[in-house]
């Protein structure tokens, strides 16, 4: 590490030891880190342009060495609680139920882990990944999946009548949960730097863009199901355009959105919705924008209010 570099480091680890930082995931930290320096470059510049640090150089420059020096800092956590995600809290019993396959499941998260390590060099991919580490890494999903079991209600049904998932509530749980972990697939065929041909506001790719990503996908994730791959992909597809979605791409993409957000230390002001609760409430409202299935909001909605969650 030449000594720019180690200035770089030295600047982050002291934003990142910053009290704000904690309770934070690490890729929230990265976003948040992010936002600081392009919302206080003028400020920050003058500084950083000093004989202490970078003399000489340009503010993108800067910006650049910082950004490296981040990225490279967040992953000496990322990558190792990926790797805890995927081999000890990423259950994949729920495979024989799809299909009868003798590959051990270690070589299925062997090839998951890589997928994502690559994938996880891109800035867009990390950036869209970040609620579904976070839904993983709080097991969001664990509460609400026995709900919807209990109840049998509308999306219940979805699941077990119209998609045909003949399976108890851990391995429902666990598909949607390897849904959400590789939902940023999507940014599987983009270059570094690039962005996918989506709605860069609702975050929604097209149905013809998403079958390319599949195709793409199951070369990479050749010991998984394809239905699997698909339920994946299919989570950033708007429900408002394809009305065939998978039930487990409409519960991952709504989970996985939520948890962008998601702060479990966070404390409600006396009076004010819990938090879950004004989340679902606040995307009824916005339903056809995101392209999010307004009967499952409906239905999570009622089941966060009843919890006070």
């Amino acid at each position: 590490m030449n000594g720019e570099q180690q200035k770089a480091s030295a600047f982050i680890n002291r934003l990142l030891s910053n009290p704000a930082m904690q309770g934070l995931i690490p890729l929230q930290k990265e976003e948040q880190i992010f936002q600081f320096l392009l919302q206080n470059s003028q400020q920050l510049y003058p500084t950083l342009s000093s004989a202490n640090f970078f003399p000489q150089h340009t503010w993108e420059q800067i910006l650049n060495l910082l950004c490296a020096a981040l990225v490279e800092e967040i992953n000496k956590t990322l990558l190792p609680n990926l790797q805890t995600i995927i081999n000890e809290k990423t259950d994949l019993s729920f495979i024989p139920f799809l299909r009868q396959q003798n590959i051990p499941y270690q070589k299925i998260k062997e090839q998951m882990y890589e997928f994502l390590a690559q994938l996880l060099q891109k800035p867009e991919a990390r950036k869209g990944f970040a609620g579904s580490y976070t839904a993983l890494a709080f097991n969001f999903s664990e509460k609400y999946i026995a709900q919807l079991v209990t109840r049998k209600e509308y999306a219940h049904f979805e699941l077990v009548k119209v998609q045909r998932l003949r399976m108890g509530k851990e391995e429902l749980k666990d598909m949607i949960n390897v849904s959400m972990l590789l939902k940023p697939a999507i940014y599987s065929l983009t270059p570094t730097g690039g962005t996918t041909p989506s709605d860069s506001t609702s975050g929604t790719v097209q149905s013809q863009f998403a079958e390319k990503i599949f195709q793409a996908a199951k070369a990479q994730l050749s010991y998984l199901p394809e239905e699997v791959i698909k339920s994946a992909v299919n989570s950033n597809v708007s429900f408002t355009e394809n009305r065939f979605l998978e039930a487990t791409s409409r519960i991952a993409a709504l989970f996985a959105n939520r948890c962008k957000t998601y702060a479990p230390q966070a404390k409600v002001d006396r009076g004010a919705d819990t938090p879950d609760k004004s989340w679902f409430n606040i995307a009824r409202r916005n339903f056809k924008f995101y392209g999010y299935d307004v009967k499952m909001l409906d239905e999570f909605f009622k089941i966060a209010a009843e919890n006070s969650w």
